[in-house]
């Protein structure tokens, strides 16, 4: 049976996982919707490459985005303080480390809260 983590759509935040047959908005008494929360399905053995370290600048870095997940992302940043956190701390850098651990970890956050596609953090770190 599989192991969804709900992932609270505003802050980006893991917030519990629950094992069902299907995508279910209610257990254990509490209610998570889907409009506030997206409930992706937990894959314990899959695990993705390691990427590839590349240094970018950040036009470099920022195009291996799509347009509307660059538009998206600084969209959801207005109003998730953890998306504008990372937004500023971008904005400061003078150069993106593909293989750095904070990278990996917010490209990461940016598929879980769905601001890119299913498996883009891997093409978007790998290149």
């Amino acid at each position: 049976m599989p192991v969804y983590n709900v992932i609270n759509k505003a802050s980006g935040e893991e917030v519990t996982r629950y094992c069902a047959g299907q995508v279910t908005e209610s257990f254990d008494g509490k209610s998570f919707p889907l409009a506030d929360f997206d409930h992706v399905e937990f894959i314990e053995d899959a695990v993705p490459p390691a990427p590839t370290s590349v240094i970018l600048t950040k036009l470099e870095y920022l195009r291996r985005f799509t347009q509307a997940e660059r538009v998206t992302i600084r969209e959801a940043a207005k109003v998730n303080p953890v998306l504008e956190d990372y937004m500023a701390l971008l904005e400061l850098a003078t150069e993106i480390d593909t293989g750095d651990a904070d990278t990996i970890v917010a490209v990461n956050m940016l598929e879980q809260a769905g601001l890119v596609g299913p498996g883009r953090a891997q093409e978007i770190l790998n290149g």
